[in-house]
């Protein structure tokens, strides 16, 4: 049974205008066409009660066997519960869920992963990009450089080596806030002390807090405490910058006299000093432009032009990232992978989804071809949720009479009772 599929597309931000779709249009809703994906809308729901569910990947072992026309109804059924859902192409060699759909104005996944997640500019306005975003590249692209910020009121200095904040430099902190003054403050370092590392600083420009490790004034403990109220500050001070412009360089590691992540955790300080969700205005317009609205509560991300090497795609950081984001868009997204024996691409992305779900075409192939794509997917350790037995004959089965007559039956007597 083939199913057209002719939606028009826009953008997710436009209103979402009503569609026919498919589902609706070739079949009635008390068909039992219709009521199987309504069982398996609901089969899905029972595996994952009680547990965190946002991802699901559909895949298949073999080609053939109705996984795209599996995500595209299961995520139509799903829509009409009244939850945001999303159907993501990840199928890169045979994108058969992108084809069906007009997508020539959207870049997909691999124009979002390779085009804009894949290029840092050397220099622009927080305006446009903010310094959520230019963190974000950084460790997406691990680059190792230095990033520089001006405002009408700061300047800063941040470095990144193969993606990692190593160190942070508020260069117009206030005297107050000086570290030796904060040493000073807390009886940690004495004046003469203070007076020493200041002419050092004069004669050699080394920054304070590179001083005071390197000269021995105070014991690593007095000395990591302060350090990570002087660095907090200026990573507070980073993360609010919405004004300005920024300008990048790529540097040798070797640029970095001493690498401040040596003695604090700067991860764990970046989180605490951002503790809210990450800001990323450059990279949701990006994504929210990939996106399209098909209809109601239902989108897609098409795959984009095909990559030649899908499997690095699938299995990059990027790729993560960009899942993980969505999730943060979307109550629910279901994903179209390429069937599992031809390719490893499924199962390099199956570990990032909540749950899996195998379509089987009936009297396609063998048991043992099955299992084999079991066997596969629970080595990448992915959590299969079931199979799906796709395009089987009733007529063929010795209980097809009693299934026409009890939902024939059932639905009849609900349409007169209505």
């Amino acid at each position: 049974m083939t199913v057209t599929y002719n939606f028009k597309t826009k953008s997710m931000t436009a209103e979402p205008k009503k569609q026919i779709i498919p589902f609706l249009a070739d079949y009635t809703p008390h068909s039992r066409f219709a009521e199987a994906y309504r069982t398996l809308r609901t089969n899905i729901q029972f595996s994952v009660m009680d547990k965190k569910f946002r991802t699901l990947l559909v895949t298949s072992a073999g080609a053939g066997e109705g996984k795209t026309s599996t995500v595209a109804n299961l995520a139509y059924t799903m829509a009409q519960t009244g939850k945001k859902i999303l159907m993501l192409d990840a199928d890169m060699r045979r994108p058969t869920l992108s084809k069906i759909i007009s997508t020539s104005e959207t870049p997909g996944v691999t124009g979002l992963l390779a085009n804009f997640f894949g290029t840092m500019p050397d220099q622009g306005s927080l305006e446009k990009m903010g310094v959520g975003d230019l963190a974000r590249l950084a460790a997406l692209q691990k680059k190792t450089g230095r990033l520089l910020l001006k405002s009408a009121k700061d300047s800063l200095e941040v470095f990144f080596v193969n993606g990692k904040m190593a160190d942070i430099y508020w260069r117009t902190r206030p005297e107050s806030k000086a570290l030796f003054n904060v040493l000073s403050l807390e009886n940690v370092i004495s004046a003469e002390q203070v007076e020493l590392a200041q002419n050092r600083q004069q004669d050699t420009g080394q920054r304070m807090e590179y001083i005071a490790a390197n000269m021995g004034f105070t014991n690593d403990e007095a000395l990591t405490g302060a350090l990570n109220i002087y660095i907090i500050e200026a990573l507070q001070v980073f993360f609010n910058m919405r004004a300005g412009i920024f300008e990048f360089n790529e540097l040798p590691e070797s640029h970095l006299e001493l690498d401040i992540a040596a003695l604090v955790d700067l991860e764990q300080l970046a989180r605490q000093a951002n503790s809210g969700r990450e800001v990323l205005p450059y990279l949701e317009e990006k994504i929210k432009e990939a996106v399209i609205c098909i209809s109601d509560n239902l989108y897609l991300l098409a795959s984009g032009p095909i990559p030649p090497n899908p499997s690095e795609i699938l299995g990059s950081s990027r790729m993560e990232f960009l899942l993980q984001y969505l999730q943060n868009m979307f109550d629910v997204i279901i994903i179209d992978s390429p069937p599992i024996l031809p390719a490893s691409d499924a199962l390099l992305i199956s570990p990032q989804a909540d749950g899996v779900l195998l379509v089987v075409k009936a009297g396609l192939l063998n048991r043992d071809l099955v299992q084999k794509a079991v066997e596969q997917l629970q080595l990448a350790q992915a959590n299969i949720l079931g199979v799906a037995l796709n395009d089987v004959d009733i007529s063929k089965s010795g209980d097809s009479s009693y299934y026409h007559k009890y939902y024939s039956g059932y639905y009849g007597e609900q349409a007169s009772g209505q």
